[in-house]
């Protein structure tokens, strides 16, 4: 999967970004009773959320802060382009200026990914910060992805986080729950 989104391109995402973001703005049952979304900076091949400033405006967008341990934390952030990039090259919220949401006052949590599977399986970049995060989260769980990484199943463990649903450039769907 690495080696296929290397490959991706710049055009490719930007448009399947705007798919995306289109998908989950129009997605009216699914954010009636959402006031608060966690989504992500991209980086790399990553799909873009950026866009869902514009086309949620009545909602708030809260971003990831990586701590140490594996640990994530949740900023209210008004604006992407208040994100300073991070010693890991990640763009992220400034604690001093964007307050922190606790995990169990958000609705709704968009989550990256290296690759998906239509049983909620979610095959995460190695560090398992999403995992612990998503660990005891009540709230709806959207795994974001092109379509072309979406398998019926990806390599998971009992402890990994699955999603309630996967939004890709073609739509939303739900997912089937894991068979243990």
């Amino acid at each position: 999967m690495r080696s296929y989104l290397a490959t991706v391109s710049k055009k490719h995402i930007e448009s399947s970004s705007a798919s995306i973001t289109r998908h989950i703005a129009d997605a009216n049952r699914l954010l009636s009773n959402v006031r608060t979304l966690a989504i992500y900076a991209s980086i790399q091949n990553e799909v873009s959320l950026s866009a869902l400033h514009q086309l949620l405006p009545g909602k708030k967008l809260l971003y990831p802060l990586c701590h140490p341990g594996h640990q994530l934390s949740f900023h209210h952030v008004t604006n992407e382009n208040q994100l300073a990039i991070s010693s890991m090259q990640i763009p992220e919220p400034q604690p001093d200026l964007h307050p922190e949401f606790e995990i169990e006052r958000i609705d709704m949590i968009l989550c990256p990914g290296l690759a998906f599977g239509t049983d909620g399986s979610r095959l995460g970049r190695g560090h398992g910060y999403y995992d612990r995060a998503l660990d005891e989260f009540p709230g709806i769980k959207l795994g974001i992805a092109l379509d072309q990484q979406i398998t019926p199943t990806v390599p998971h463990t009992s402890h990994d986080a699955t999603m309630d649903y996967l939004v890709s450039e073609s739509s939303i769907s739900a997912t089937k729950p894991l068979q243990e």
